[in-house]
């Protein structure tokens, strides 16, 4: 890629950033009082760790929070020294091996408690802004601008992790790496497999995509050799193994069990609560969504030359169509940012075909994400 584009991928990457931040300052000045750590989500019914006391966690009344604040607790003690804090995550086991994002926050904050949500903060944004530079980078190599970077903050693993600090813009963002530097096998591309594995369990999805498409081409010896980018993560979970209790993992391997509980069972919301029924037509709406980004993920996918984009997108969506947890489809802040790899390389087929289909899911669940910012923004602009 010429210099003078690389600048322009960089460019909008860091105005994306900016843009991120200026929205947590004004929610967090305007709403919680300045005080930072209402981002992690904290539910009040859970309560805090005794270790983290000092920080005065902003806890949101009547709530059991949301997953941002166990990767805060991670980020504390990433290699199980405090009991308090490995009680306080709800699964040690599963949130333990999604440890990139909490352990390099904890690395760059050398270990020191005071700089770790410091650390965190901006590790969301710098995984915001590689995403954005990495799919400036793709639009580009496909002869567009790279403003349509800017698309990747309109991912729900980007809005969610903006808005609750989970792990998943980190993947997001090294699922447009991948689609970067997936055509020319590199040292880049490596790392970028080793630490998708390290990000959560379907980071490993790319690495099965990536080397199923070199399987298939033959090309054997490469395959064995870019395999070896799991090294890390299952080494990663024997350690977690060891520091961990089993937990029950409640799931259905019946095909679309969960989805059509979810369309039958829609989320349930307390008795009095204002807009009510438009956000249960919006959950309907961000369901459809998701689902009709499955269809032209199997439509555009299935009749092609298989490569290692086309595998890994059929992978994610054979999980979501066959992996079923029913309290994980009642909401789009949930399957959403899980499947937002499956959006984000419908999205650069999408300009590929030249046919903006692909926008439509993302159209479907952005209104029920939105609603989840209204009260934040209704509180700013008060």
């Amino acid at each position: 890629m010429p210099v003078t584009d690389r600048w322009r991928c960089v460019a909008w990457a860091v105005f994306a950033a900016l843009l991120a931040f200026s929205w947590q300052s004004v929610t967090v000045h305007a709403n919680y009082g300045g005080n930072w750590t209402a981002l992690y989500c904290t539910g009040a019914l859970r309560g805090v760790p005794l270790s983290l006391a000092s920080e005065r966690i902003f806890q949101f009344p009547g709530s059991n929070g949301f997953d941002g604040q166990m990767y805060h607790y991670i980020a504390h003690d990433p290699l199980f020294r405090d009991s308090s804090l490995t009680k306080s995550v709800d699964d040690p086991r599963l949130r333990y091996r999604r440890i990139l994002a909490p352990g390099l926050a904890y690395i760059l904050a050398a270990g020191r408690t005071e700089w770790v949500d410091p650390a965190y903060y901006t590790l969301i944004l710098i995984f915001l802004a590689a995403g954005v530079y990495w799919t400036a980078a793709c639009c580009r190599t496909l002869g567009y601008s790279a403003a349509w970077g800017l698309l990747f903050v309109l991912l729900p693993a980007t809005l969610v992790s903006v808005d609750r600090m989970v792990v998943d813009v980190a993947l997001a963002a090294l699922a447009a790496g991948f689609a970067y530097h997936v055509h020319a096998p590199s040292w880049q591309l490596f790392f970028i497999l080793a630490a998708a594995a390290l990000t959560r369990e379907t980071g490993f999805l790319l690495l099965a995509g990536y080397c199923g498409a070199l399987l298939l081409e033959r090309r054997r010896k490469q395959a064995a050799l870019y395999s070896l980018a799991a090294v890390p993560a299952l080494v990663w979970y024997v350690y977690v193994q060891q520091h961990t209790s089993p937990e029950q993992f409640r799931a259905s391997l019946a095909p679309l069990s969960a989805i059509w509980s979810a369309v039958l069972h829609p989320m349930s919301y307390p008795a009095g609560m204002h807009w009510a029924g438009l956000a249960k037509i919006c959950d309907y709406l961000a369901l459809a969504g998701i689902l009709a980004a499955f269809a032209l993920a199997l439509l555009w996918n299935l009749r092609r030359k298989p490569d290692p984009l086309s595998l890994t997108v059929l992978c994610f969506v054979a999980m979501g169509l066959i992996l079923q947890q029913t309290d994980h489809w009642l909401h789009v802040y949930d399957y959403g940012r899980v499947y937002s790899p499956v959006l984000l390389f419908l999205g650069l087929q999408s300009l590929q075909r030249q046919s903006y289909l692909a926008g439509l899911p993302m159209l479907l669940m952005l209104p029920r994400i939105a609603m989840q910012f209204g009260p934040q923004i209704l509180g700013a602009i008060k």
